[in-house]
């Protein structure tokens, strides 16, 4: 009798078990292949990317004075990686000026981020691109993050002169205190050239950091507690 009770409660905790693997492996195809679109049709349509927890709408941008820049041709993308989200913009976005021609552009780019589990608490940014003459070009960052109310709760300011290779500053994190759900990011990248010459930016990134995730941590206490409640059941009566 003692054996088989203990076989019983051995197959309960196996397919307990087994059923928590399969919520967990659920959650994790979630988090697969990255979902992509133009700028052009998320702003055109009104829509938005969605991988795992995040959900990325409101996109918008405004362009002024760039040499190329076709947001048909730029791909957003959201993806997750090495436990981490990122909204990536990829394509062709640059400033060109013949030698001796100083020269300006503008380019904002807005979106929301909403974290359906957890609240986000820190914003990285990460720009790849190059520029010529080193001495003679510039980039300038300002970014501001905003709550649903349209307060300001984060912001920064980088700037570069080298674009050979990524620079980073004091600032080019965005902290969150206290996290939010629900955040509203500008952009207001600018390029300058003094004498002629270029500045591109081909990938402009983002990575999202959060606290951990009390709906994952709920999944992982209520597999748990089923695997008791089915033992208990197993177990037979006095």
């Amino acid at each position: 009798e003692k054996l088989q009770m203990g076989l019983r409660m051995a197959r309960a905790r196996v397919t307990a078990i087994s059923l928590l693997a399969l919520v967990l492996m659920a959650g994790a195809g979630r988090m697969g292949a990255a979902t992509t679109d133009t700028l052009q049709h998320l702003v055109t349509t009104g829509g938005s990317l969605t991988i795992g927890d995040k959900i990325f709408s409101n996109f918008d941008f405004l362009a002024s004075g760039l040499t190329s820049f076709d947001p048909s041709q730029i791909r957003v993308s959201a993806s997750f990686s090495g436990g981490i989200y990122f909204l990536t913009w990829a394509g062709n976005m640059s400033l060109v000026s013949p030698a001796g021609s100083p020269a300006s552009a503008d380019l904002v780019l807005n979106y929301r981020v909403t974290a359906t589990a957890g609240q986000i608490d820190m914003i990285d940014q990460f720009y790849t691109g190059s520029a010529q003459p080193t001495g003679g070009s510039f980039l300038a960052i300002d970014e501001t993050v905003r709550d649903t109310s349209g307060r300001i709760v984060a912001n920064s300011h980088l700037d570069g002169n080298d674009l050979g290779d990524p620079f980073a500053e004091s600032g080019d994190n965005l902290f969150i205190t206290p996290g939010r759900s629900t955040l509203d990011v500008t952009k207001d990248i600018s390029f300058g050239l003094v004498n002629g010459g270029f500045v591109t930016i081909s990938e402009v990134r983002q990575s999202f950091h959060q606290v951990p995730e009390p709906a994952t941590v709920g999944l992982l206490l209520v597999g748990l507690a089923a695997t008791g409640i089915v033992i208990r059941r197993r177990a037979p009566r006095a």
